[in-house]
C-alpha cells in the first residue's frame, strides 16, 4: 500500500514536485525497501539481516505518523536539511 501510494503520488505530481517534499522521497524509500525485504524474507531467507531491515522498514512505516504531528514535522523537515552538515562533521 504504501508503495502504491508514493507511485501514485509521483505520477500525478511529476518527478519535480513529488522529490520537492521529504516525506514523498521517505515513503517511496520506505515502501520500496518494505517490498523487497518482505519478499526476500518471505522466499528466500528467514534468518540474519534481512529480518532485521524488514523490521527496521515496518517501523519506518509507522514511523510516517510523524507527518500529522505539526512540531515533529518540522523537526523531520529540519533533520532532512542538515543531514549534509551533520554527515561532513562525522568525516
Amino acid at each position: 500500500m504504501v508503495i502504491l501510494d508514493a507511485a501514485i503520488r509521483g505520477y500525478g505530481l511529476g518527478w519535480h514536485s513529488f522529490r520537492a517534499n521529504g516525506w514523498n522521497i521517505f515513503d517511496a524509500a520506505v515502501g520500496l525497501g518494505s517490498l523487497v525485504t518482505t519478499l526476500v524474507v518471505r522466499f528466500w531467507s528467514k534468518e540474519g539481516i534481512f529480518t532485521t531491515l524488514q523490521k527496521l522498514f515496518i517501523v519506518a512505516i509507522a514511523f510516517k505518523l510523524v507527518q500529522r504531528a505539526d512540531s515533529l514535522n518540522k523537526l523531520f523537515k529540519t533533520a532532512m536539511y542538515a543531514q549534509f552538515l551533520i554527515c561532513a562533521t562525522l568525516d
